[in-house]
């Protein structure tokens, strides 16, 4: 990560998936509006998400700041919050431009998730065919270096499919479940197309 693009801000965002289900959603240091983009990318995978929540902690200053919202749709939710995070945090949101091509030194590895990095491997490598959690984590390690657990990666995926609602399809039983991207869906083919790029940045950076 750029030491400018580095901040000391902490993001927590909570929300309700269902009846009595609470989830929480953290990341850090980065800035607040790719903290929201991997927010949104969260809360694709659930139906109706409801009852949203964000706090952000300055760990430099030890202040901590919240929102709260009730009801209402995710597009309302998601602009309340952009404004609630250009406001506690006085960093102004970025336009997205269309056809940026992705530099290596721009993408924050540091503070991924190993969720997040399994979703590039997944929306980069698997566009064709059915796939099980062996070949995600497979790809994982020869990707970014780091161990991914297959019990790990069963756990992300069967996130991801969540009962059909997501961006996979599931086929099999327990004994061994094997996953297809939908691709027809044009957000999974957005998808595609971003970890693609990132994917290429970093075979370049490692072939440098």
């Amino acid at each position: 990560m750029k030491s400018e693009d580095r901040t000391n801000y902490v993001y927590r965002f909570t929300y309700n998936s269902g009846p009595g289900l609470r989830e929480v959603f953290q990341c850090k240091y980065v800035k607040p509006d790719e903290a929201l983009t991997r927010f949104q990318r969260i809360l694709s995978l659930t139906d109706e998400p409801f009852d949203f929540k964000i706090v952000v902690i300055d760990e430099s200053k030890r202040e901590e700041s919240s929102f709260e919202v009730e009801g209402g749709s995710v597009k309302e939710m998601i602009e309340k919050f952009r404004v609630f995070l250009e406001a506690s945090t006085g960093i102004l949101f970025v336009e997205e431009k269309e056809d940026v091509e992705v530099e290596f030194e721009e993408i924050n590895f540091e503070s991924m998730s190993s969720f997040e990095k399994m979703h590039i491997v997944i929306y980069a490598s698997f566009k064709h065919g059915k796939f099980s959690s062996l070949d995600v984590a497979e790809i994982f390690e020869a990707t970014f270096n780091e161990d991914l657990p297959k019990s790990t990666a069963s756990t992300y995926l069967a996130r991801m499919w969540n009962d059909n609602k997501g961006h996979l399809e599931r086929y099999g039983n327990r004994s061994g479940y094997t996953y297809r991207l939908k691709t027809e869906i044009a957000e999974v083919q957005k998808e595609t197309e971003r970890a693609e790029d990132i994917l290429a940045s970093i075979q370049m950076h490692v072939g440098k």
